[in-house]
């Protein structure tokens, strides 16, 4: 599930569109392998795949020291659309579901706009669309207490001196899955900003300690049953046996701990 360096001595929970193809070709490199790939791009996630983590039972499998990248939610969806949507063309591939495609009646290649008013849609069509826009808490478990380093993906120069102090030389991360087009809320129509903003409410709220939706004018109210993240897989961090299982963020924490009742439920 985790990515484990053994020349590092480090665990690694990637998390689509967050910089994981980079990582890994440097983990690859590290490792003494050989990385003369034709297509670096795509090649390096058949070598160290991509997986979701047990979120009731997250970083299990993970023995060293743990770390992950996260991104602002909302430019992380924009880059699914741009590399996978616009690039990769995913949504014309033999995976996608035509059926479900030709009765919803969406087009194989959607302005920005038609993606983001009918992504529950595209999410129905193809897996491929789901896993890039799906929540971080699939990829992570449902908190990040256990994560030695939590970097942003706007400070990779951080995840490269992370490296480098730990390998013992100097590492500049390569630059993969760069989008040929990039999109900003300001390629939104203010009805699409806000279903995208909704889509990407929870993730807002887990990354509560490092992203601000204010910075897109914050989350507009809808109801409960809006599209999310979350949807795409089901909401990892659920009731289980009767019991609420992790706090989402350090933020978080303290109120967690004040609502949890002292005796486990069904027991008074």
């Amino acid at each position: 599930m985790a990515i484990e360096s053994k020349e590092l001595a480090v665990t690694y929970y990637p998390i689509p569109k967050s910089g994981s193809s980079s990582v890994k070709y440097a983990l690859i490199a590290l490792g003494g392998k050989d990385i003369d790939f034709p297509d670096p791009d795509n090649e390096v996630h058949s070598h160290l795949p991509t997986n979701h983590v047990d979120p009731f039972h997250p970083l299990r499998d993970a023995h060293k020291r743990r770390f992950t990248i996260i991104r602002d939610p909302l430019e992380r969806l924009l880059s699914a659309y741009s590399s996978r949507i616009r690039d990769a063309r995913v949504m014309a591939r033999p995976s996608v579901d035509k059926d479900k495609l030709e009765g919803f009646g969406i087009p194989v290649d959607p302005d920005l706009d038609t993606f983001i008013l009918n992504i529950e849609k595209y999410c129905a069509c193809s897996w491929e669309v789901r896993f890039h826009v799906a929540s971080v808490r699939h990829f992570t478990g449902s908190n990040l207490f256990q994560f030695e380093r939590v970097f942003r993906f706007e400070r990779m120069d951080e995840v490269g001196a992370f490296f480098s102090a730990l390998g013992g030389r100097a590492l500049d991360l390569p630059r993969l899955q760069a989008a040929a087009t990039k999109f900003g809320p300001s390629d939104m129509s203010p009805e699409a900003l806000a279903k995208a903003m909704r889509f990407c409410r929870y993730d807002y709220g887990f990354l509560v300690d490092y992203y601000d939706p204010g910075r897109w004018g914050g989350i507009p109210e809808g109801d409960a049953g809006d599209p999310s993240t979350l949807n795409v897989y089901g909401d990892p961090a659920t009731w289980r046996d009767g019991r609420l299982i992790f706090p989402r963020t350090p933020r978080n924490f303290l109120h967690f701990m004040s609502k949890r009742p002292l005796v486990e439920r069904g027991l008074v």
